[in-house]
């Protein structure tokens, strides 16, 4: 996929998972978090799971913040937010995204609570990375994280 989805895909499901979190008042501390990609939605390959600590700070920042943000780097890259919305524990929308040839869509659905998130990302007619024109027809992501204790430190 082409580099500007590509950081659309990634920041959508970074700041969406930041969204989950702040709706419900995340726990501050060691978030466990783990990604995984698809091609056809049944078979998934892990990436290398990662922690992050998350300050009080952010774990106050408001759901509104957060989606006000997510809008706004989506933007930047190029994509659309469509009927986003969170709340009472749910997460949903799509992102439609301007590319060379046909526009490719990512819709996002999750879960969360103030201790766990989950999500899936799908995302539809992606420009590959090397600006061949080759369109990848369907790509699935899943992203789940889990408050893990206090920051090392």
């Amino acid at each position: 996929m082409n580099t500007r989805i590509r950081q659309g895909l990634a920041l959508s499901l970074a700041m969406l998972a930041c969204a989950e979190a702040a709706a419900e008042n995340p726990k501050p501390g060691q978030w466990a978090q783990q990604t995984s990609i698809s091609a056809d939605g049944q078979r998934w390959k892990p990436f290398p799971p990662r922690k992050d600590c998350l300050t009080p700070a952010q774990a106050s920042q408001s759901i509104e913040q957060t989606l006000q943000a997510m809008v706004s780097q989506a933007v930047q890259a190029g994509c659309r937010p469509v009927d986003l919305k969170a709340g009472a524990g749910q997460a949903k929308g799509r992102f439609e995204c301007q590319q060379p040839g046909t526009p490719a869509t990512i819709d996002v659905e999750g879960s969360y609570t103030g201790e766990r998130y989950e999500m899936t990302l799908v995302g539809t007619n992606l420009a590959d990375r090397n600006g061949s024109g080759t369109v990848i027809p369907k790509m699935y992501m899943k992203h789940e994280g889990r408050h893990a204790g206090a920051c090392a430190g």
